[in-house]
């Protein structure tokens, strides 16, 4: 549910992209120059926005938000633009968002402005809630060292004054209205991927004026557990695509009885840790490995390579994940779940995780570690709201995959029960946030922002991913 949706941050040369050499400390928007990563990009304007941390306190403490806003190139340009809400929390988009738009050129429809910021507390914005290189998965906290480190990390982010109730969906929301107002915006739409559907559905919620269209694509809403059917649906995804991988011949002749192979060794791994070249990997760093593997579609193609790899003692990929983890900005990914998601949750009921499960059981250990760090982290309890089904008239294009643990596809359909103009359209042999790497999904949701009816031509799913595709070495 919490994935980064199309982000790319690995790139030193973009990490400085659109942020001016000194922040504006005046409430309100500013445009500034963009970096050199934006040269050669046409239509480009670079800003920061700068709000109050608590809204109405007046006490001096702001937070700044780097602000793209991608200019429409179509002749007939429309007036109302689109706002992207990227995902995590902790992920960000404005870093790599000039690699985007070079390497993806119809990553945006051209009619309308498309406005992209880093959420409060997390990539470029200021003050970042960062925690350093703590342990830290969508599965959970992958140790106990790693809990104690985040919790002098939540410790250290209230004594430097930040205010932590402070950074989660419902406030960015007001942070979406502020931007709109200070751009003179009358009317405008949203798109949303992972938790950055969470953060639309805030908006909609909470301030739905002028909002005329949104397309969440891999839904979160805000009245689904996050933790306790967390562990069982990696299970079922990482099952589902070893399925996947005994139907396909190629696959299946690679890698025969893969799963059952996989579960006896992964049943040993839970007791016995396994040492390769001074690195020690537990189960627990398995179970979040399977889980970030399944989030992309490079990872779900290879998995079936990738686990065949673990069983024969190559850990590279495996290793390469412990040390990045997610990448999330650690702080900002608590003060919004302990709020709006763990506080509405029993750690109790992942007790009821099967246990004859090794997939399940690895990353409910995981998944456990959430409510100790939320200890450290004062970020007091959301609303009864916070955790309560969306009810809305306002056009939603829905798109939910196949394969997505984080935000499974029976989320979507009972979520847009509730949304009267809203439709939910499922990809077969697609994963986490589909519209990324699917021309398909790209058209359905250029044909709904050009009316804001959900009622699109869907006949390209058909044909958008007939079979699941597997990758191996070498191919």
């Amino acid at each position: 549910m919490w994935r980064r949706l199309l982000v790319v941050t690995g790139l030193a040369l973009l990490a400085t992209a659109c942020l001016p050499q000194k922040t504006p400390t005046a409430l309100g928007y500013h445009k500034q120059s963009c970096s050199f990563a934006y040269i050669g990009l046409k239509g480009i304007e670079c800003g920061t926005m700068v709000v109050e941390e608590t809204r109405g306190k007046a006490n001096g403490r702001t937070v700044a938000l780097p602000i793209v806003i991608v200019r429409a190139s179509a002749s007939d340009r429309k007036s109302d633009p689109v706002i992207f809400l990227h995902g995590g929390p902790g992920g960000d988009v404005v870093s790599g968002l000039p690699f985007r738009l070079r390497r993806k050129p119809g990553l945006v429809t051209e009619d309308r402005d498309w406005i992209f910021f880093d959420h409060r507390g997390t990539g470029k914005s200021t003050p970042s809630l960062d925690c350093g290189e703590a342990p830290l998965s969508d599965a959970g906290v992958t140790s106990d060292a790693g809990v104690a480190e985040l919790q002098a990390c939540g410790r250290k982010l209230a004594a430097q004054g930040i205010d932590l109730t402070q950074y989660n969906s419902a406030v960015i929301a007001q942070d979406v209205r502020d931007l709109r107002q200070a751009l003179g915006i009358k009317a405008y739409n949203l798109y949303g991927g992972s938790y950055g559907t969470r953060v639309a559905m805030a908006v909609m919620q909470h301030d739905p004026a002028d909002l005329r269209a949104v397309v969440l694509n891999s839904t979160w809403p805000p009245e689904a557990n996050a933790t306790a059917p967390l562990p069982g649906l990696v299970s079922r995804e990482v099952r589902q695509v070893l399925a996947y991988c005994a139907g396909d011949n190629e696959c299946n002749g690679k890698y025969p009885d893969l799963a059952a192979r996989f579960d006896t060794r992964l049943r040993q791994w839970l007791t016995t840790p396994v040492t390769d070249k001074d690195q020690t990997y537990t189960a627990d760093a398995v179970g979040a490995f399977l889980l970030d593997q399944i989030y992309s579609p490079d990872g779900a193609s290879a998995l079936p390579t990738t686990i065949d790899k673990l069983l024969n003692g190559d850990y590279k990929a495996l290793g390469k994940f412990v040390k990045t983890q997610a990448g999330y900005t650690e702080g900002q990914f608590f003060t919004t779940l302990c709020r709006e998601e763990f506080s509405f949750e029993d750690p109790a009921a992942l007790d009821r995780v099967d246990a004859n499960d090794p997939i399940a059981a690895a990353v409910a250990r995981d998944t456990r570690r959430f409510f100790a760090v939320c200890q450290a982290f004062a970020t007091g309890k959301g609303g009864a709201v916070e955790n309560e089904a969306l009810v809305s008239d306002i056009p939603t294009l829905m798109l939910s995959a196949d394969i997505d643990a984080g935000c499974p596809a029976e989320l979507s359909d009972e979520t847009v029960k509730g949304l009267s103009k809203g439709r939910n359209y499922f990809f077969p042999n697609r994963t986490h946030t589909i519209a990324g790497g699917s021309t398909c999904a790209k058209t359905l949701v250029a044909q709904f922002l050009k009316t804001a009816d959900a009622d699109v031509d869907a006949t390209c799913i058909k044909s958008d991913r007939p079979k699941f595709p597997f990758v191996y070495d070498g191919k």
